[in-house]
């Protein structure tokens, strides 16, 4: 059985729900998986995703450890141990160590560690920043399997993380890589401009799982209050205040309507004075962090989702926007800001709205064209289900990750 190894920054992340799916992905296509992480994050049972335990991926975990003596005697005689043991590889040894400014004992114990996966099909690398050193080991001829990085979004925007600088940080990915994917056209132009060549690069959004997030209740024939929705973390980028703008301004015009956010963060506070201030205490319901069963439950009681995400203050913006699509799934019409990627997860006057970056006056005459015509509500709730299934749904993309391996194997 060929073999897929994912190169992850820490697992579980609970919250990296499209990670877990593309590991899904892999299973599901018959590859035996093992996940590579820097960092085991020590999870309550409890709290641990059914389909985490479904698929049996906490058993298929490697923590990357290159196991390096404390001890600095035994520190080097390991290291002439392993010089001797890897002799067949000397010349991709010199070349290696060859490739950093300073020697160190390291680089022979992360060689040697990263030995064990040369008989593997592919590495995929979810997150550009975790790509290192697999990069400079396709560089220097040492990497056997296939080379895939992932990027999500904040990997392009550099300084990233607000320290890593663009020196040619990526030159070696896009010299060596087999394969660089990006979730939509939005991302994939960042990715160019930083150097990937066209031909390196694919667009594959990631996909939702519809046998799970599906439309449970109907949304006609429900009372005249419109019920909108947000989810995800409480930060900037995502815009919750924004949309507490939209339910003020229709307050404001005697329009029923409640908003629930769903997510956790450092804004929390802040959408919490504003709330007060406006006094949209009994319209507007913060939730807190909630399980993927709760927001799928969520979703199926409420008629819009919102999701006005604009540029934080560093330049990031939504790469793409999972949660949109998960709502359309659920047969939830949706209303973006054109920022970013989250764009192309829906289809205008079909399946949602676009509106203006920070124009509020715009979603709010939207949303009361739902209010104003049900019909087109009902009409674009049955069109967004058949929208995410035909192009958006896990089973549609796994056939696209199936080509795609073995396109790779076969090259």
């Amino acid at each position: 059985m060929k073999s897929i190894i994912f190169k992850i920054p820490e697992f579980p992340h609970l919250s990296e729900t499209f990670i877990v799916a593309q590991i899904e992905t892999a299973i599901t296509l018959g590859y035996d998986v093992q996940i590579l992480t820097r960092r085991l994050i020590e999870t309550e049972a409890s709290k641990i995703p059914t389909r985490i335990l479904k698929y049996d991926l906490l058993n298929k975990i490697i923590v990357e450890n290159y196991k390096i003596p404390k001890n600095k005697v035994l520190r080097l005689l390991k290291w002439v141990f392993l010089i001797v043991e890897n002799f067949k590889s000397i010349k991709a040894i010199f070349k290696y160590h060859g490739e950093f400014s300073k020697f160190s004992l390291t680089w022979l114990y992360q060689l040697h560690f990263y030995k064990q996966f040369n008989t593997a099909h592919a590495i995929h690398v979810q997150y550009g920043t975790n790509v290192n050193p697999l990069d400079v080991l396709k560089k220097v001829g040492f990497l056997k399997p296939s080379l895939i990085v992932t990027f999500h979004g904040h990997d392009v925007f550099f300084p990233i993380s607000g320290y890593i600088h663009n020196n040619g940080y990526y030159d070696n990915l896009f010299g060596f890589g087999d394969l660089i994917t990006a979730n939509t056209p939005y991302l994939g132009d960042k990715i160019l401009k930083l150097g990937c060549p066209n031909e390196l690069l694919k667009l594959i959004p990631v996909g939702v799982d519809t046998d799970f997030f599906y439309p449970i209740t109907s949304i006609q024939n429900r009372k005249d209050i419109l019920r909108l929705i947000t989810v995800g973390r409480l930060e900037e980028v995502k815009g919750h205040k924004y949309c507490v703008e939209v339910v003020k301004t229709l307050v404001k015009q005697g329009i029923k309507v409640e908003l629930t956010i769903i997510g956790e963060g450092s804004e929390r506070l802040n959408l919490q004075a504003l709330i007060k201030e406006y006094q949209l205490e009994k319209h507007v319901n913060l939730l807190g962090a909630k399980s993927q069963e709760e927001i799928r439950s969520e979703l199926c009681k409420h008629d819009v989702y919102l999701l006005l995400s604009v540029i934080s203050f560093n330049g990031l913006r939504e790469s793409q926007g999972l949660a949109t699509l998960e709502a359309q799934a659920c047969g939830l019409p949706v209303i973006v800001f054109d920022s970013g990627g989250v764009k192309y997860t829906l289809k205008e006057d079909h399946t949602g709205f676009i509106c203006n970056e920070y124009d509020t006056e715009e979603v709010s005459l939207k949303v009361k064209e739902f209010i104003i015509n049900p019909a087109k509500l009902n009409a674009m709730s049955d069109n967004a289900i058949e929208f995410v299934k035909n192009n958006f749904s896990q089973k549609v993309l796994n056939e696209k990750w199936r080509t795609i391996y073995q396109e790779l194997n076969n090259g």
